[in-house]
């Protein structure tokens, strides 16, 4: 994963432009849309011309007029449901920016064996040892490959929490030096039936920003030194 800068929410069309110019831009926009669509009005009208045009020898059937005027009734009340909800898709999607929005600064497990260590504060991961493992290894790495911490446990199983503190030494003042912050990877080795297995490993990342798709399922969250994930590939969110 890499680190990135993501601008894609913020609105570069509306520079140079008023707020009245913008207001007639949309209103512009949704006439256009209701040109789309034959509403209430126009079968109305439709209704009065066939009536006026219609041949005096010759008037339309009793059972077509009930027929025509229950259409009318109809797209009446297709049109109150569409404006029912258009409130309800507005307001979900009000509902689903303010959530995400609270999502900054909140921490996430993803699906990835590469964390970010801003230099002082832990790494969490979990390890998962499946139905046992034996032998457990875990390294941790930088961005060169080369290893900076080591652990081992006799046995495990299921998924087990992890936490690195970063520490590279620790003088006997009690003076503690970090190492530098950047990108590690943890790797976990294990035995399992005889067999030594690479363990699968998640690591938590901190939320830096969010933004927003056309629903909540297509958000996403850019991580602090760790580039983007969508909510939906986001395993667990803690505090």
């Amino acid at each position: 994963m890499t680190s990135a800068v993501n601008n894609s929410s913020f609105d570069y069309s509306s520079i140079g432009k008023t707020d009245s110019y913008l207001a007639s831009e949309q209103a512009a926009a949704a006439d256009k849309v209701k040109d789309q669509y034959l509403d209430q009005e126009d079968f109305l009208r439709l209704l009065t011309t066939q009536l006026q045009s219609q041949d005096p020898t010759s008037p339309v059937d009793n059972n077509q007029m009930v027929s025509q005027m229950s259409q009318l009734s109809m797209v009446e009340s297709l049109t109150s449901i569409n404006e029912g909800l258009t409130d309800v898709i507005s307001a979900v999607n009000s509902s689903s920016a303010l959530t995400a929005s609270s999502l900054v600064g909140r921490s996430v497990l993803v699906d990835t064996d590469e964390a970010y260590f801003d230099g002082q504060t832990p790494v969490m991961a979990k390890v998962d040892a499946g139905s046992g493992a034996e032998d457990l290894k875990i390294v941790v790495k930088d961005a060169s490959g080369s290893v900076v911490a080591e652990y081992g446990a006799s046995s495990g199983s299921d998924e087990m929490s992890f936490v690195w503190d970063g520490v590279q030494s620790e003088a006997e003042d009690g003076t503690v030096t970090y190492f530098p912050a950047g990108n590690y990877t943890i790797e976990a080795m294990a035995t399992v039936d005889g067999v030594t297995t690479s363990l699968p490993v998640k690591t938590y990342a901190t939320i830096g920003s969010v933004t927003m798709g056309q629903n909540y399922s297509d958000t996403i969250l850019s991580l602090i030194g760790g580039g983007e994930v969508s909510i939906g590939d986001v395993s667990e969110i803690s505090i």
